[in-house]
């Protein structure tokens, strides 16, 4: 594995610096054009989902360096179970639909993506007509044991979860047979999510943040009141004192958590510029400062037409 990484509970490593690639589909192939250029930087780790819908373009440029020397092990896969796929008899297609998409023989990582189970099916949105989004009555631990039956088979190294609040992980930590790995959540500077931190810790349970810079220039930024974060004072002044831009001091932050981070982008110069936070250390004054810009900024998820389902994990702590 290239770079520093973090031990997980089943004893494998997971690099700190990952490629993000939600939203990073449809357009052109960009997404294949991405994981090229940032393995050829030296990205190892790539986090992909069904609802991302670019497996395929991820397994064809790992395919092709796999062709020219790279190794399988040398390179960690995370892809996660969608929504509509949460029926324990949908859990090993979806695993093997996503496999094959990605030409590989095992994740090293598989994420359930939201506790909330969708009505089962190809549409990965499910709408009723009044807007309201079609749940199923199945609670995730059925889904989570169906998951452990992938560990068995060997079709994983891995399992964890996405988007689990506290009293989710400890049900799952409590009434599983295999502990989760990781908890994958929205983390940035303006959500620390440090009470969820401190229990992951404590659990020997991973904590991976997407929107690490919480979507920059985005409409959902503004609406959720992170537009302006690579603004923020204290980070600029922080990059200025290390000769670092706001971004990588947001990255930074969080590897110093032992926190991993899947920034996403498709330009070839912010992929390089995201995987160069080795080479610089925040003091404790640093990190005492970014800690305290908390204000549980959170911007994924919030529009879903499911907000009164009881196993919305977003009502609790965080």
């Amino acid at each position: 594995m290239a770079g520093p990484a973090v031990r997980l509970c089943t004893g494998a490593s997971m690099p700190l610096l990952g490629l993000g690639t939600s939203s990073v589909y449809g357009r052109q192939n960009d997404c294949y054009r991405a994981v090229k250029t940032a393995l050829q930087m030296g990205y190892r780790h790539f986090d992909t989902a069904e609802y991302y819908k670019n497996e395929k373009e991820i397994g064809q440029a790992l395919q092709e360096n796999f062709t020219t020397g790279l190794k399988r092990e040398e390179v960690f896969v995370t892809s996660k179970l969608w929504n509509t796929r949460h029926h324990p008899d949908d859990v090993l297609p979806a695993c093997q639909s996503s496999l094959t998409d990605l030409g590989l023989d095992y994740l090293d990582l598989y994420l359930m993506h939201f506790p909330v189970a969708f009505a089962r099916g190809d549409n990965l949105l499910p709408y009723d007509d009044k807007g309201q989004i079609i749940t199923l009555d199945i609670h995730f631990m059925e889904t989570w044991k169906a998951m452990e039956k992938l560990v068995d088979a060997g079709r994983v190294k891995a399992i964890g979860v996405s988007n689990f609040n506290i009293s989710q992980m400890e049900e799952v930590l409590t009434n599983g047979r295999i502990k989760p790995a990781v908890n994958q959540i929205e983390s940035h500077p303006y959500l620390g999510c440090h009470r969820l931190l401190e229990f992951c810790t404590a659990k020997g349970v991973v904590m991976t943040a997407f929107c690490p810079m919480g979507r920059p220039g985005s409409q959902e930024a503004k609406e959720y009141g992170v537009g302006s974060l690579l603004e923020d004072p204290v980070i600029m002044e922080i990059s200025k004192k290390h000769g670092k831009t706001p971004a990588q001091v947001c990255l930074k932050w969080q590897v110093q958590r032992n926190v991993v981070v899947i920034p996403k982008s498709v330009t070839p110069a912010r992929i390089q510029e995201n995987c160069q936070l080795f080479d610089f250390e925040l003091s404790e004054d640093d990190m005492s400062a970014i800690n305290k810009l908390d204000k549980n900024a959170r911007i994924v998820g919030l529009n879903w037409e499911c907000k009164t389902h009881p196993l919305w994990p977003f009502n609790e702590d965080f």
